[in-house]
């Protein structure tokens, strides 16, 4: 999924008016936390992220793998609704990222090998 197909669908499904640089900046805060999370694995060290900005192409892929799309999506979600303060909202579209976002960790953990001991985790 690229920063576009990201952007477009939350647009598409959840019409709002934040600016593009803030949905952009929004994604890179996600995908620090996916690098975070990736960089505990063996072959997925992958080189240095330096986040997204203004003058990010929006071509750029994003970190997570296809199939991933809807964490991406409710994560943006969730940012709309806390920028609008619409709490309640916020509160419902954050309950269904954490979701997508544990169910991406248990996969990496599931079929990952730490990097320190080659072995893998478990849990």
């Amino acid at each position: 999924m690229t920063i576009f197909d990201a952007i477009s669908r939350v647009d598409h499904e959840k019409p709002n008016v934040c600016d593009q640089v803030v949905k952009i900046r929004w994604l890179s805060q996600l995908d620090w936390q996916i690098r975070e999370l990736m960089g505990l694995f063996q072959g997925e060290e992958g080189a240095a992220f330096s986040g997204y900005g203004p003058d990010t192409p929006l071509s750029t892929s994003l970190l997570a793998p296809q199939g991933n799309e809807a964490m991406y999506q409710r994560w943006l979600e969730a940012q709309i609704d806390l920028a609008n303060g619409e709490y309640d909202r916020y509160n419902a579209s954050i309950l269904l990222f954490q979701t997508e976002f544990d169910r991406f960790a248990r996969e990496r953990f599931r079929t990952g090998l730490s990097r320190g001991s080659g072995k893998p985790f478990l849990y």
